[in-house]
């Protein structure tokens, strides 16, 4: 009797460890934040002299009861530039990271050291190694982060493969689905998962923020690496959303074809998407592109920008 008791209270434990741990699935009814800022704390420009440039992202997003760091850059100008804006980056509640690659890791210990302890959000295939062709031989790339040192530096490690929530009226989408045929998704074939240069990388880690204001649905990128009309479809349909408001962040177009380029217009003009916020690694040329399909629509937030999104 008492092997049975054992045997049923331990089932009991392990079915509750594994309903704590499940990803939060994204309602339809996801509350309507009144309003919403983006500080762009990383960027590959400069919109002030007193600020820094780096390849790399960073946004802090404020709703007025979460702040959460999205990405942390390179790791040469987070601190520089939230000192420099009087952003105050130890009073984090939360820090989400799009995906694996340095650029958007580099500065993530750092931003924990002086944050101290906050909720973290991370796909496990962020720690993955990676590799690419040097001169002279292979080399991997050194993303700066290590699985049990975040842990270590976190209050709650979690990670995201399916859409979790990251604070109130925000979450993070996990894996995002490749249903396109024509976003190129991944790295262009020059980052590899093994050292033989045999399995190319296409980042299953990569994730987005996003939220709901008065306007509608916004989402944030990081690189969108699965691809930016796959992860603006995929929020609708958590969201029920028939629309996106807004995007905003780095979307890999900067080699796209002249044919994804064209069935990506053609793709934000049928999500109605009103405020496209571009930057990172969307190219100039394919920024140019979409700045004259959607004029007056488009702009490339510089590091110092502040965006905000919903009622005034």
């Amino acid at each position: 009797m008492k092997r049975a008791v054992f045997i049923f209270a331990m089932a009991c434990l392990a079915i509750s460890a594994l309903f704590a741990q499940a990803p939060a699935a994204a309602p339809a009814s996801l509350p309507v934040l009144p309003g919403v800022d983006v500080t762009v704390l990383v960027e590959n420009m400069a919109g002030d002299p007193s600020l820094l440039g780096e390849w790399g992202l960073a946004f802090l997003v404020e709703t007025g009861k979460h702040r959460i760091l999205f990405d942390a850059g390179g790791g040469r100008t987070l601190l520089e530039n939230a000192r420099a804006m009087k952003v105050d980056l130890a009073k984090l509640d939360a820090v989400v990271v799009s995906h694996g690659h340095f650029d958007h890791t580099g500065g993530l210990e750092k931003a924990l050291d002086f944050s101290g302890p906050v909720d973290l959000f991370i796909h496990p295939a962020a720690f993955a190694p990676r590799y690419f062709k040097g001169r002279e031989r292979v080399l991997r790339e050194e993303n700066g982060i290590s699985r049990d040192v975040l842990r270590g530096k976190s209050r709650g490690f979690r990670e995201t493969t399916g859409p979790t929530l990251v604070g109130e009226g925000v979450m993070v989408t996990g894996e995002v689905p490749r249903t396109t045929a024509y976003e190129d998704t991944g790295v262009g074939g020059f980052i590899f998962l093994d050292q033989d240069l045999k399995t190319p990388d296409l980042v299953p880690d990569d994730q987005a923020i996003f939220f709901r204001v008065p306007e509608g649905v916004v989402v944030l990128l990081g690189c969108a690496h699965a691809g930016v009309v796959n992860t603006a479809r995929y929020v609708m349909k958590l969201t029920g959303a028939d629309r996106i408001h807004a995007v905003m962040g780095g979307t890999h177009l900067l080699s796209a074809s002249p044919q994804r380029m064209e069935a990506t217009i053609e793709a934000f003009r049928a999500m109605g998407i009103e405020r496209i916020l571009l930057g990172h690694c969307t190219g100039v040329n394919s920024y140019a592109q979409l700045a004259a399909a959607f004029p007056g629509r488009c702009a490339w937030p510089p590091t110092g920008a502040k965006i905000h999104f919903g009622g005034k």
